[in-house]
């Protein structure tokens, strides 16, 4: 490069001077652009989540595969749930009828011993006589013998007793008790009834009691469902079919959840099909790419760092150069090295041209290093079309003044604080001392924060800040 810079100088009267620090931001700008190269990570990062979403999709279509059967399966469980409930209703309302019978003609018979209780009672009763009276005493929970009997039958109070008992609150050992008498073979209302009116009517008592217990704990163990079960049953057959309903209705949300996310899951791999074709493709190049990236690494570096001043051929040369140092010292670098496509994409090139940069491979090439550069660039621009290309750019964040604007420093601060463009037209040979820290980025760093100091005023410094200067 010292060389060169002796050749170019001979040749173009132009001084070019390369000191000790070239160096140092050769390889600052080499480090630099090593840890820029990440686009295969973020290409392969997006092969991966659209290979990732198309597995979802086929995972999501399976269960919608699968929701279908189940809640076929719900929507069948509570027909059967209906279809069960609807029977247990009927069966209840025929067991309060049959309990309202029952009940009638408790009271009918109550009636009948009403009449008959002044009927004088035996000194020795017949054998039925007892055995129902024993019946009755079990009833009212006393001692089943003929002396109580007689103390019950005695009792002004005995037919209310009678009328008022507490039928559901007897105990389930009373109705046993009752059965060895009830289940006797001659206990019944015409046998009896031929022994004593009375006592017809007090065996008719017993045994609606009982057949009324028997119905009411089948209403209990079957039917009450519909009256008690929420209170002693905490899966009755409601519950059941309450659940099943909520259970049907969840996996219709989830249905239509899964098929909402399959369509727009499908919508999104099918406009990404072509990115994945691209993103494939730039996967490849980038393979092979890095196969070469340390080689074209260190060649483009040197190009930003010492190609700024030369001309096209000079350019052309000392990359020549660079390149057979490569090959001699086995450094892997492309076959077919360039500059422009080592640093960049044609369609970011063609974006440039758009915009104003002229479409030679000058000024590309110089576009690479305003961008890439270690330092504020500094243009010459006759034509001013690096203004130009530079003013559509940055839009609305450049500030543009003449080096000469008495008050341009205010300006330069306030875009440093800012984190605006600043271009300075018409520079001389002799620039501003004011300017030395902004050329040099002489920072001080405080709390994670970046200062810089112009003359006696210290200012934070944006890091988007960018600084350019250019002559006519």
């Amino acid at each position: 490069s010292t060389q060169m810079a002796a050749q170019y100088l001979q040749e173009m009267r132009r001084p070019y001077y390369i000191v000790p620090s070239t160096f140092i931001e050769y390889i600052d700008t080499f480090t630099k652009m090593c840890r820029s190269e990440g686009s295969k990570d973020r290409f392969s990062n997006g092969l991966s989540i659209l290979s990732e979403a198309t597995s979802l999709v086929t995972v999501m279509q399976d269960e919608l595969l699968a929701l279908g059967p189940q809640i076929e399966e719900k929507s069948k469980e509570i027909e059967i749930l209906m279809g069960k409930l609807k029977e247990d209703s009927q069966a209840v309302e025929q067991v309060r009828a049959i309990v309202k019978i029952e009940e009638d003609m408790m009271v009918q018979e109550t009636r009948i011993v009403h009449e008959y209780a002044e009927v004088r009672v035996y000194t020795k009763p017949p054998e039925l006589v007892l055995t129902v009276m024993h019946a009755v005493c079990i009833l009212l929970q006393q001692r089943p013998d003929w002396t109580t009997a007689k103390q019950l039958l005695g009792d002004p109070g005995f037919l209310k007793r009678l009328v008022t008992l507490d039928k559901d609150s007897l105990p389930e050992k009373v109705f046993l008790k009752l059965r060895r008498y009830s289940k006797c073979p001659d206990f019944n209302p015409a046998k009896v009834g031929m022994v004593s009116i009375a006592c017809r009517s007090m065996c008719l008592w017993v045994l609606a009691l009982e057949h009324y217990h028997e119905v009411y704990k089948v209403q209990f163990d079957c039917c009450v469902p519909l009256v008690l079960q929420k209170e002693i049953l905490p899966y009755s057959l409601e519950d059941r079919y309450d659940a099943s309903v909520s259970e049907r209705q969840e996996l219709g949300r989830r249905k239509e959840r899964t098929t909402n996310r399959v369509q727009r899951a499908a919508s999104l791999i099918s406009a990404l099909s072509n990115e994945k074709d691209r993103w494939e493709k730039a996967v490849c190049d980038l393979d092979n790419k890095l196969q070469h990236i340390v080689g074209d690494v260190m060649v483009s570096s040197a190009f930003i760092t010492y190609c700024g001043p030369l001309t096209a051929d000079y350019r052309k040369a000392m990359v020549k150069k660079w390149l057979d140092f490569c090959h001699n010292m086995e450094i892997p670098v492309s076959p077919q090295y360039t500059f422009t496509s080592a640093m960049t994409e044609k369609n970011q090139v063609r974006h440039w041209q758009n915009t104003g940069l002229p479409p030679d491979q000058n000024s590309t090439e110089n576009a690479l290093i305003v961008k890439n550069g270690p330092h504020w660039p500094l243009l010459i621009d006759p034509q001013g079309q690096a203004t130009r290309w530079i003013s559509s750019m940055e839009g609305v964040r450049l500030r543009k003044m003449l080096a000469s604007d008495p008050n341009y420093m205010k300006t330069v601060e306030r875009a440093i604080r800012m984190g605006d463009t600043v271009l300075i037209q018409d520079v001389l040979e002799n620039i501003d001392p004011c300017l030395q820290p902004i050329l040099i980025k002489n920072l001080t760093i405080r709390d994670g924060q970046s200062f810089i100091k112009i003359g006696d005023t210290e200012i934070e410094y944006n890091p988007n800040f960018r600084y350019i200067y250019s002559f006519n």
